[in-house]
């Protein structure tokens, strides 16, 4: 079994009546609770994931509250942060989004796209999502 992980977000998943990305939660929950290190890398518009100060509370889709709980990709971030995680995120996807390093969760590293290459060889094994 891989002793290091690199797991990589792309694509996000918002308006569904999820209340939240099912592959970014049970990642933050993987972090938890595994001896194995997991890394994240933001790329794409997964860069947004990583905005601080997100707030889907009273969200509704069809009418349907979507929200009960605050799970919201920013609060999931700060809880695989705190649980030893290593979070990159693309600089150049996120100047493309408009999100400034200053936008980001505390702890969240920006990283160029040039040295993601170094960043998947230095994993055993690499998820993407």
């Amino acid at each position: 079994m891989a002793e290091k992980v690199l797991t990589i977000f792309e694509k996000t998943i918002y308006l569904s009546f999820e209340p939240v990305d099912p592959h970014l939660f049970a990642t933050a929950l993987g972090v938890a609770d595994t001896p194995v290190e997991t890394n994240i890398l933001l790329r794409d518009a997964a860069v947004t994931y990583a905005v601080a100060g997100q707030n889907c509370m009273g969200a509704k889709i069809a009418g349907q509250d979507v929200m009960g709980h605050d799970t919201s990709p920013a609060k999931l971030i700060e809880f695989m942060l705190s649980h030893g995680a290593t979070i990159y995120a693309v600089e150049e996807d996120m100047k493309a989004r408009g999100v400034a390093k200053e936008d980001l969760v505390r702890g969240v590293r920006p990283i160029r796209e040039a040295d993601t290459v170094t960043l998947v060889e230095e994993h055993e094994a690499v998820l993407v999502w």
